[in-house]
C-alpha cells in the first residue's frame, strides 16, 4: 500500500517542461509634453497631516494639528491657523506637518533647484516664527532623526496681506548640512520666542523645475536563469535622453574574462510605456545562451552603463528558496535567535509575556500562546494571516515536494528526519492550536501588543467595546481550514500531531456551524466584514481531510461565491479553499466543472496580462497597490497550483511563472532586485525590527510589498516606480508573512523545473527503471546519511536523505531504458 500511495502520488506532479518567448505588445506612441516634469509636491493643500502641540495648551490644535481655517482663504483655498493664543509658559511646542503620513518620503530629485513654497500672513504683521525639515535614518550613528531650521525673516517680513515665500529646499535640506532628502519625514514649525502670534499659512509645497530621475538602463533578473529557459533583459529610459534605438547592439560579456559570450539586437517592447514606467522599453533577448557562467550586458548605445552581474545554471535558485524560507525563521517568536542557527542577525525573544498572556477581556485569565510568528514589521500574531502563510507553504511542499527537504534550512529542527519547511509551519501551527478555545472551538483573533507599546503589556484580543470573550468566525475558519490540511500531511511523520490538527479543526468546524454569521475580529489589523473566503478554505479543507457531508454541502452551495471577474487584478478567489477540495477525493462534478470553466476563463485572462504588459507581470494600467508584490507573485502561483490540478500546465504557465520572478529580482523599472541579499542592486533596508537591531543590513531572502501608486503617491510619476526603500516606509516596503511565503512557493516552482543532477534511478542496475526500483527505494524511504548502506546511490538528488523526492524523480522515469 506504501508504494501505491507514492506511486499514485507522483502522477499529480507536473512534467517539466521550457518555455519559449512570448509574443510582446507594441505601443506606437510618444511621451506627451513634460511627462516626467517633477509636480508640485503638496505638504498641505486642504488636508493636514502629524502632530501639533504645546506644554499647557497655549497653541491651538484640533484634533492634533493645526486647525485649517476655511475662512481665511487663498486662491480658493483654506489655510493652516499656527496660533500661539498666550505666551508659551510652559516653554515648549511642536507642529509636525508630515509629507507621508508618518513614513518618510524622498525628495532628493527637488533639492538641487527646489524650493519649498507657500503664502502667508500675518494677523498683526511682523510676525517671526522658523520653518524648516526634519529627516528619519534609522540608526544612523548622529541620531535618528536632525533638523534643520531657518527664520523666517530671512526670507521675508510677515504683513497682513498674502506674500508668496520660496526658501531653497538646499536651506533645510541639503546633504551638505548632514540631512537625508531620501528619508525626509516632515516640514516643521516653532517659535522664535515665547509671545503670543497668529500668522495663516496656505499652500504649502515642494516645487522644482527638474525632470524625474532616470534609473540604470539595462533591467536584468540578478539572480540569473536556467540553462534552457527564456533569457532577456530590458533596455529602458526616458525618450528625451535615451539612445538606444529597435536594432541597437547588445552584448552578453562573461565576468571571467570580459568577452563577448552572445550578441544580439535589442527588440522594440513599447515605444512609450503610459502605464508602468513612463519610458520607451526594449528587450534584449538570448535565451540560445545556455552555457553555465556568470555574466553582465552591455549595449552599444552612448550613456548606457553595464548591467549588474547574473548567472546562467540549473542550480542557481536553491540558496534563494532557502533563504526564502529562512526569513520564516527569523519571524519567529518565542526563541532566541543565536547561533549556529542564527549568526548574522541575532536577537532575543521579542515578547516572553506570550508564555502567561492575559485576556483583553479578563486579565485573571491567561494562556500560553507562545510560538507561533510575527506577522510583519511588527511583533504581533495574527491567526488569519498565520493560517493562509501556512498553508501557501503547504501547498508548495504539495506541489513541490522533490525541493524541499531535512537539513536544508539550519533550523533547531534540522536533521530529524521531516523536511525543514514542515518543521518551520508546524511553529506557526502549534501556536494557532493554541489561540483555540477549548469549550467552544472558536479562536481568538491574535497576540498583540497593547496600544501603549512603551508599556510593554501583550494580550490575547477578545474584546471590543464592553463585549468580551470574542472568537472571530473568520479567524477561526482560517484556522480550521489550515489545521485541516495540515492533518493529512503531517500524519506521515507524526501522527499525534497530525490528529491533534484534525481535531481542533473539526472542533472549529463545529463552532462555525454553530455560528453561521459573521463574528468580527475584536482588534488588529485584520477584522473582516466578511468571512466567506475563510468559511470556504474550512470546509474545502476538513472534507479534503474527513468526507465531512456538511462542509461538502457548504463548498456545494457557496463555491460561485468564488470566482474573481475575469478583469480583475487580484487572485481567481479563495485560492487556499480552491485548491483543497480540488485534491479531495468524491469531489461535486458541478463543482468541480464550475471551478474548471470560471478558473480557465481567469487563468487565461491572466496569461494575456504577463503577455501584454511590457514588463511581463499581470499587473494592468499601472494598478499598482498596497502589496502589488503579492500580485506578480501570487497569480502565477494560483496559475500553477490550478493548471496542475487540471492538467493544463504549459510553457506559456511556466513562462509566466519565471516572468514574474525575473520582475521580483531586478527586470523591473527601478533596476532593483525586491530581495535581499540577491543581486548587485538589492534591496538593504526593510520597514521593520531589524532596523532598530543596531546592525547593519538585514537578513538574506525578504521581500517587500513593493509599488504602491495609492499610498506611496509622489514617490514618483510613474506608478511601477512608487516604491521607496526606507527602514521608515512602510506602505511599500515592509514584508509580511503572506507576502514571503509566495516568494518561497515561486522559489520551489524554478527549483523544481530546473534539472538535477542526481544518481541513476536504476537502482538494482538491470538496464530499466521499473517497479523493482521503486520497491527497492521504498524499503528505505525516510532515510538520511549514516542509516544505511543504500543510501550514497538511492539518494537520487543528493539532498542527503530518501523522501518523496527521489520517489519523483523514479517516477519521471518509469519504464525508461539505461543505456
Amino acid at each position: 500500500m506504501k508504494i501505491k500511495r507514492l506511486l499514485v502520488f507522483c502522477v499529480y506532479i507536473s512534467v517539466l517542461c521550457t518555455a519559449a518567448i512570448g509574443p510582446m505588445m507594441v505601443v506606437d506612441a510618444s511621451a506627451p509634453a513634460g511627462w516626467r516634469n517633477l509636480p508640485d509636491f503638496y505638504v498641505f493643500k486642504d488636508k493636514v497631516s502629524g502632530w501639533s502641540g504645546s506644554g499647557a495648551g497655549e497653541l491651538e490644535t484640533v484634533n492634533g494639528n493645526l486647525p485649517v481655517d476655511t475662512q481665511v482663504t487663498y486662491q480658493n483655498l483654506p489655510s493652516l491657523r499656527f496660533n500661539l493664543k498666550t505666551t508659551l509658559s510652559s516653554y515648549w511646542m511642536s507642529v509636525i506637518l508630515c509629507m507621508a503620513e508618518w513614513n518618510c518620503h524622498d525628495v532628493s530629485r527637488y533639492v538641487p533647484n527646489g524650493y519649498l513654497e507657500f503664502n502667508v500672513k500675518g494677523k498683526n504683521g511682523g510676525e517671526k516664527f522658523v520653518i524648516g525639515a526634519v529627516d528619519h535614518v534609522t540608526e544612523r550613528p548622529s541620531g535618528v532623526e536632525k533638523t534643520i531650521t531657518k527664520p523666517i525673516t530671512d526670507y521675508c517680513t510677515i504683513t497682513t496681506e498674502w506674500q508668496h515665500v520660496k526658501i531653497p529646499l538646499k536651506d533645510i535640506l541639503d546633504p551638505s548640512l548632514g540631512m537625508d532628502p531620501y528619508n525626509a519625514k516632515a516640514i516643521v514649525l516653532d517659535k522664535v520666542n515665547l509671545d503670543p502670534f497668529c500668522v495663516w499659512i496656505n499652500q504649502l509645497k515642494l516645487t522644482s523645475p527638474d525632470k524625474e530621475n532616470a534609473f540604470p538602463a539595462i533591467k536584468v533578473n540578478q539572480v540569473g536563469f536556467l540553462e534552457t529557459s527564456e533569457k532577456y533583459a530590458y533596455v529602458s529610459g526616458f525618450e528625451d535622453d535615451f539612445k538606444a534605438a529597435a536594432g541597437t547592439q547588445f552584448q552578453v560579456m562573461r565576468v571571467s574574462d570580459n568577452s563577448v559570450a552572445y550578441s544580439g539586437q535589442l527588440v522594440l517592447v513599447a515605444d512609450y510605456d503610459a502605464n508602468d514606467s513612463g519610458e520607451r522599453v526594449f528587450k534584449a533577448i538570448f535565451t540560445d545562451l545556455k552555457q553555465p557562467g556568470e555574466y553582465y550586458i552591455t549595449v552599444n548605445a552612448v550613456g548606457i552603463d553595464k548591467s549588474p552581474r547574473f548567472k546562467i545554471g540549473n542550480d542557481i535558485y536553491k540558496s534563494l528558496l532557502v533563504d526564502a524560507s529562512r526569513y520564516l525563521f527569523y519571524q519567529r517568536a518565542n526563541i532566541d535567535l543565536a547561533a549556529p542557527y542564527c549568526t548574522d542577525y541575532p536577537r532575543k525573544d521579542k515578547s516572553p509575556q506570550d508564555f502567561n498572556c492575559a485576556l483583553a477581556s479578563n486579565s485573571s485569565i491567561t494562556k500560553d500562546v507562545s510560538k507561533g510568528w510575527y506577522d510583519a514589521g511588527d511583533p504581533n500574531k495574527y491567526v488569519i494571516t498565520g493560517a493562509q502563510t501556512a498553508s501557501n507553504l503547504l501547498s508548495a511542499y504539495e506541489m513541490y515536494p522533490e525541493v524541499f527537504y531535512d537539513k536544508q534550512n539550519n533550523i533547531p529542527e534540522s536533521g530529524n528526519g521531516v523536511p525543514d519547511i514542515l518543521d518551520e509551519v508546524r511553529w506557526e501551527l502549534e501556536w494557532i492550536l493554541k489561540m483555540q478555545e477549548a469549550e467552544s472551538g472558536g479562536f481568538y483573533c491574535c497576540v498583540a501588543f497593547t496600544e501603549n507599546f512603551s508599556n510593554g503589556q501583550r494580550v490575547i484580543m477578545d474584546k471590543k467595546d464592553n463585549v468580551g470573550n470574542i472568537k472571530s468566525t473568520n479567524d477561526t475558519a482560517a484556522a480550521v481550514g489550515v489545521l485541516a490540511q495540515a492533518s493529512m500531511i503531517y500524519s506521515k511523520y507524526d501522527p499525534a500531531f497530525a490528529k491533534k490538527c484534525l481535531d481542533a479543526a473539526k472542533s472549529g468546524w463545529a463552532f462555525l456551524l454553530q455560528n453561521p454569521n459573521n463574528i468580527k475580529a475584536p482588534g488588529g489589523a485584520y477584522p473582516a466584514d466578511n468571512d466567506e473566503s475563510s468559511r470556504f478554505f474550512a470546509a474545502a479543507s476538513v472534507y479534503r481531510a474527513t468526507g465531512d457531508s456538511s462542509c461538502n454541502d457548504y463548498v456545494k452551495s457557496n463555491y460561485k461565491k468564488v470566482y474573481s471577474s475575469e478583469s480583475g487584478d487580484g487572485s481567481f478567489g479563495w485560492e487556499n479553499g480552491f485548491y483543497n477540495y480540488m485534491k479531495a477525493t468524491n469531489r461535486d462534478s458541478n463543482v468541480e466543472n464550475g471551478f474548471k470553466d470560471s478558473f480557465t476563463k481567469w487563468a487565461n485572462n491572466k496569461l494575456n496580462r504577463s503577455k501584454n504588459n511590457p514588463w511581463g507581470n499581470v499587473i494592468e494600467n499601472g494598478n499598482y497597490y498596497w502589496g502589488s508584490n503579492s500580485v506578480i507573485l501570487g497569480c502565477p502561483r494560483e496559475v500553477l497550483l490550478g493548471s496542475a490540478i487540471f492538467g493544463t500546465n504549459s510553457d506559456d504557465i511556466n513562462m509566466m511563472g519565471r516572468s514574474s520572478l525575473n520582475w521580483i529580482l531586478g527586470a523591473n523599472p527601478m533596476r532593483k532586485s525586491l530581495v535581499s541579499g540577491y543581486g548587485d542592486d538589492c534591496i538593504k533596508e526593510i520597514f521593520g525590527t531589524w532596523s532598530e537591531d543596531g546592525l547593519a543590513g538585514i537578513p538574506k531572502g525578504v521581500m517587500p510589498g513593493g509599488p504602491n501608486k495609492y499610498n506611496g503617491a509622489n514617490i514618483s510619476i510613474f506608478p511601477a516606480k512608487c516604491y521607496m526603500e526606507s527602514a521608515a516606509e512602510f506602505t511599500t516596503n515592509e514584508h509580511t508573512l503572506g507576502w514571503n511565503s509566495l516568494l518561497v512557493f515561486m522559489a520551489a516552482f524554478v527549483n523544481s523545473t530546473s534539472p538535477i543532477p542526481q544518481n541513476s534511478p536504476d537502482l538494482n542496475k538491470d538496464g530499466v527503471v521499473n517497479m523493482t526500483d521503486v520497491i527497492l527505494l521504498a524499503k528505505v524511504f525516510n532515510s538520511v546519511h549514516g542509516d544505511n548502506q543504500y543510501i550514497a546511490s538511492y539518494d537520487l538528488n543528493n539532498n542527503g536523505s530518501i523522501n518523496m523526492s527521489d520517489v519523483i524523480i523514479i517516477a519521471k522515469a518509469f519504464n525508461t531504458v539505461i543505456t
